[in-house]
């Protein structure tokens, strides 16, 4: 996610590739980063906090509280006189008012909930700005993250509930989509073929809603002829509670996003 974002920041033209500055723990993963996007590599965390008015924190949840322990010092620091940069968390769970007791007083924090689309510049991210966070770090957050994809603004105690719809969803419709594939390849059709057939439908299906602007369930009536085929398959979703499936699985990624938050 830290590389799809360094690539739609330099694809704008919001900043120039010298004016990056990257760390990792994986020195070979820092050299292809480098190499393919002219960005600066940092000897360590502590270098990025030190030459940086902007700290993007794409780390899992569970490294997080090592990271945060490593730059607490120089970002405290910093903050005491009064140049503190601003922390831009992706971490899944992982809430504004965590970073900012590791961090200190008075360090804007804005969490970020992206999805994996990002990588293509089709992703959606859920902004949320911490107690010290203003417009301003907001608007910048926006900005960057417009790079990316689309970009909305949420109440925090909001951001589980879009972890598990959007940030996790991705993985929910392409399961969905082998669902599919399969269900072709048993009727009959090759692999190949079947997936073709699943991928275009849904890209069309994507393309109907989003320029239509019409409500989902009238682009599916519009589909679904009395007697018809459609209504045959929708009637077996209808009767396996097809939705309740979906819904108990988006419910199930939502708490343990609220588990990684309090552990």
């Amino acid at each position: 996610m830290g590389q799809a974002l360094i690539k739609g920041i330099l694809k704008r033209g919001i900043a120039n590739p010298r004016d990056i500055i990257v760390s990792d723990l994986d020195r070979n993963k820092l050299r292809v980063v480098s190499c393919e996007m002219q960005v600066v590599i940092a000897e360590d965390n502590r270098e990025v906090i030190e030459k940086s008015d902007i700290i993007i924190l794409a780390v899992k949840p569970k490294d997080i509280e090592r990271v945060l322990k490593e730059i607490s010092d120089y970002l405290q620091g910093l903050s005491a006189s009064g140049s503190s940069p601003m922390v831009l968390s992706i971490a899944a769970g992982i809430t504004t008012k965590y970073i900012e007791e590791h961090l200190g007083d008075d360090v804007p924090v804005v969490r970020v909930m992206p999805n994996t689309p990002a990588l293509i510049g089709a992703g959606i991210a859920a902004i949320s700005r911490g107690r010290f966070a203003g417009e301003e770090e907001e608007k910048i957050a926006e900005e960057l993250f417009r790079g990316v994809g689309e970009t909305v603004k949420v109440k925090e105690e909001l951001m589980d509930a879009v972890t598990g719809l959007s940030g996790s969803g991705p993985a929910y419709v392409f399961a969905v989509m082998e669902s599919l594939v399969e269900a072709g390849v048993k009727e009959g059709l090759p692999y190949g073929l079947a997936q073709k057939l699943v991928i275009q439908t849904v890209l069309g299906a994507v393309k109907m809603a989003m320029e239509t602007g019409e409500k989902l369930s009238t682009l599916r009536e519009m589909v679904t002829s009395p007697g018809g085929t459609t209504e045959a398959a929708l009637g077996v979703f209808e009767e396996r509670n097809l939705r309740n499936i979906l819904a108990e699985g988006v419910s199930a990624a939502v708490r343990r996003s609220e588990e990684m938050g309090k552990s």
